[in-house]
């Protein structure tokens, strides 16, 4: 063989050899629940995008039980993922499966919830500051002076605890001038609308129709709250927030029962937690370098990337169909 053959045969095989060897990457996400319809949406725009860098994503829903959640986590470990993405049902019985999975050498993201006491690479999520200024901001612009109801998220979820604290310390002033009257407040298990309904029928038993308005941190909450509303015919009359923008709160704002909602874009969290990754993974960025703030959560800091939310009122719903989330037809109906 001459020397020209012989160098052919040689970049045969090495870019065969090359190919053989490449891998292709893969990321786990694991959502709560697929009726927690903001994670999905948002989960998929994800994996849209993880898609254009070529890196396949697959998902799995826990229906809220954490037990499940580990499972599926392991499960996603044993099929060879590069990294996971966590929305936790639990942020604490999830730290085995985070420490397990970073011992495999596994990348671990915590998705808007935070994983507590356990050390992982980065937390993607909003900012609970302000969405408890757009709750109190839009309820004091309503209703400057009254009796309020906090009903706050569930307390185990980090989120639930700082957006209470938030809205503790920003009604303080008003409270101490005496204008406001926190005449009750609560968290949710699990931020369930029915309980929050349950717990709201218990203040009106108690203290009768004299609340004026109701700061509810998620959308089945506030929903919920109107519902019991309804039954007196006084949802009008009481200002209502929620989180999330689900289709059914923003109907609630068009017809005028529930006031606010605090929208996360779908699509702008989902497709930025998409490119944090590919930076990570292709990019070998470091997530300190990528974070735009960070997060104690009981271990260690953790490297955070906050994304801003913004209000929905009915002046500003054409927002939504401007952004494609929903259309008038959807909204109206």
């Amino acid at each position: 063989m001459n020397i020209k053959n012989l160098f052919c045969s040689f970049a045969c095989f090495f870019l065969l050899f090359s190919c053989s060897n490449e891998r292709d990457l893969k990321v786990g996400y694991l959502n709560p629940a697929q009726n927690r319809v903001r994670f999905v949406k948002e989960g998929d725009f994800m994996a849209e995008r993880l898609k254009e860098y070529n890196i396949s994503t697959e998902i799995r829903h826990a229906e809220d039980n954490d037990l499940t959640q580990l499972e599926q986590g392991y499960e996603l470990l044993d099929m060879g993922v590069d990294l996971l993405v966590i929305a936790a049902v639990n942020g604490n019985t999830i730290a085995p499966l985070v420490r397990d999975a970073r011992d495999q050498g596994v990348m671990v993201v915590a998705y808007n919830r935070l994983i507590n006491n356990a050390a992982y690479d980065m937390f993607v999520t909003g900012d609970n500051e302000e969405i408890a200024r757009i709750f109190c901001e839009g309820a004091l612009a309503a209703v400057p002076s009254g009796n309020y109801v906090v009903l706050a998220g569930d307390r185990f979820d980090r989120n639930g605890f700082e957006v209470k604290a938030h809205v503790d310390s920003l009604l303080k002033p008003h409270v101490e001038n005496g204008k406001i009257n926190v005449v009750f407040e609560t968290y949710i298990e699990g931020w369930n609308g029915d309980r929050a309904a349950y717990e709201f029928q218990q203040v009106v038993d108690a203290y009768g129709m004299d609340v004026d308005a109701v700061i509810s941190c998620n959308d089945p909450m506030g929903l919920g709250v109107v519902d019991v509303l309804n039954k007196y015919g006084i949802s009008d009359k009481v200002f209502v927030t929620g989180q999330d923008a689900l289709l059914e709160a923003v109907q609630s704002i068009y017809r005028g029962g529930m006031n606010l909602t605090v929208y996360h874009p779908h699509k702008e969290l989902g497709v930025k937690t998409a490119d944090l990754i590919a930076g990570i993974l292709q990019g070998g960025k470091n997530p300190e370098d990528l974070a735009n703030a960070e997060t104690f959560n009981g271990t260690e800091i953790v490297p955070t990337f906050r994304v801003k939310s913004m209000g929905i009122t009915k002046d500003n719903i054409q927002e939504l169909v401007d952004l494609g989330e929903y259309s008038w037809d959807e909204i109206q109906n």
